[in-house]
């Protein structure tokens, strides 16, 4: 693979005593993504999206720990956290949720934004400065110099966002990483970020990979979608596929409960009953069983594994019964 994202049987797992491993929470998790391209990480709260974005950067919280390949471009595959933090500000950039936690309050937006590069020393101070300017004004801020004067504080959502953006593309990284990157916007500035981290992404040909608990905004902007549920991944393919037939109940369900343009204001939009259980909690079979819809016993007992079904990749014993019933 000579560019783009390769993450290979990516798993997460609780730390276990030395003798034992913890059990597998999350995965495993594979995607190649060329470069230009976004994948889209959808799936309810508790589906384990945030957890797969760090094992990404190498930054799982304390008492977890990854396993797995994750190769960028051309470069040796990564197996470890620590193989991947080394990346990060380099070869991997982040998009928080919340921009503000990606600001020290109290020093200037401006050297914040040039921070990364100079003490990795990627630029001089004067490339760093002009490079910084330049994508200010990408992002739409027509006095770049004046807005580095600014404190975080100073910043409505929208601009701290924006900021952030500039801040974690500056290293031109090969892969972008974005958790909920629009959540807290409204919704015109929702789609101008994506827009932002798409342009991004095309013209310095990386990877975006995206996590967001909104199916209908990330397939607009996603070529791949992986749909996670309960720490695994139930359905897989590109966005237009999945969108046009999907295979998985679940998926199924995430696109009937999505809001759309000139719904009947009087018909109550629909909803899954129950909820999503913990990735930590043993289940014999489908982790979707006690929510679906087309459930039989084999569900109940025997878990289903990833197969292809019309060219798509799907977890679900019933997946041409539900395709069929879409359809």
């Amino acid at each position: 693979m000579t560019g783009g994202l390769h993450v290979s049987n990516l798993t997460i797992r609780r730390t276990g005593d030395k003798q034992r491993a913890g059990p597998v929470m999350i995965g495993p998790v594979s995607f190649a993504a060329g470069g230009g391209s976004t994948v889209g990480l959808v799936g309810e709260t508790g589906a384990g999206k945030t957890l797969v974005l760090r094992a990404l950067m190498g930054l799982l919280p304390a008492g977890f720990e990854m396993a797995g390949e994750v190769q960028i471009g051309a470069d040796a595959p990564h197996q470890d956290s620590a193989a991947l933090r080394a990346e990060l500000g380099r070869r991997i950039g982040v998009v928080l949720q919340s921009p503000f936690t990606a600001f020290d309050p109290l020093r200037p937006v401006g050297a914040q934004v040039t921070e990364g590069v100079l003490r990795r020393k990627l630029m001089s101070k004067v490339a760093a400065r002009e490079h910084a300017a330049g994508l200010l004004r990408q992002m739409g801020f027509d006095q770049p110099n004046e807005l580095g004067k600014l404190f975080p504080n100073q910043l409505s959502g929208g601009m701290a966002q924006r900021i952030a953006i500039a801040m974690s593309v500056m290293p031109s990284p090969a892969v972008l990483l974005a958790d909920e990157p629009t959540s807290a916007l409204d919704a015109t500035l929702r789609i101008r970020v994506l827009e932002l981290l798409q342009g991004f992404v095309r013209q310095q040909h990386a990877v975006l990979v995206m996590v967001s608990h909104d199916l209908g905004l990330v397939a607009d902007f996603s070529q791949q979608l992986i749909v996670l549920y309960s720490g695994r991944v139930v359905e897989s393919g590109t966005a237009g596929e999945l969108l046009a037939r999907p295979r998985h109940p679940y998926t199924q369900a995430l696109i009937a409960c999505t809001p759309k343009l000139g719904l009947d204001g009087g018909r109550e939009l629909p909803s899954i009953a129950g909820s999503v259980p913990s990735p930590l909690q043993r289940i014999a079979g489908c982790r979707f069983a006690a929510r679906c819809p087309i459930v039989t016993e084999r569900c109940r007992t025997e878990e289903p594994l990833l197969r292809t079904v019309g060219g798509a990749q799907v977890a679900c014993h019933l997946a041409e019964k539900a395709l069929a019933r879409h359809d």
